[in-house]
C-alpha cells in the first residue's frame, strides 16, 4: 500500500525519511537540557516539535510515494505515534 503506485517506497527509503524528519526531536533534546523537567512549557515546546516532525514526514513520504491524499491520514498517524514515542523518551 505504501510502496506507491510506481512501487518506488522501499524500506530502506521509508526509514531514512523517518531518520532524517526526527532533527527536530534532537533539537528538542538539546532544548530539554535548559528548561525545566515537567512543567508546562516543556510539554508545549513537545507538542510543537512533533507536530512539525510529523507534518515534514507526512509530506515527504506521501511525495515519494505518489499517494496523494488518499493515505495521508494513515501516514500521520503512523509517523505521529513514532514521534510521540521518541519525544516521550526526551522529556521522561
Amino acid at each position: 500500500m505504501l510502496a506507491g503506485k510506481n512501487g518506488n517506497l522501499d524500506m530502506y527509503k521509508c526509514l531514512s525519511l523517518i531518520g532524517y524528519c526526527m532533527l527536530p526531536i534532537v533539537m528538542l533534546s538539546a532544548i530539554s537540557l535548559f528548561v525545566p523537567q515537567g512543567g508546562t512549557a516543556i510539554m508545549v515546546i513537545t507538542g510543537v516539535f512533533v507536530l512539525w516532525s510529523t507534518r515534514v514526514c507526512t509530506r515527504l513520504v506521501g511525495e515519494l510515494a505518489n499517494c496523494g491524499d488518499e493515505h495521508r491520514g494513515l501516514i500521520t498517524y503512523a509517523c505521529f505515534l513514532i514521534y510521540t514515542l521518541f519525544s516521550m523518551l526526551v522529556i521522561f
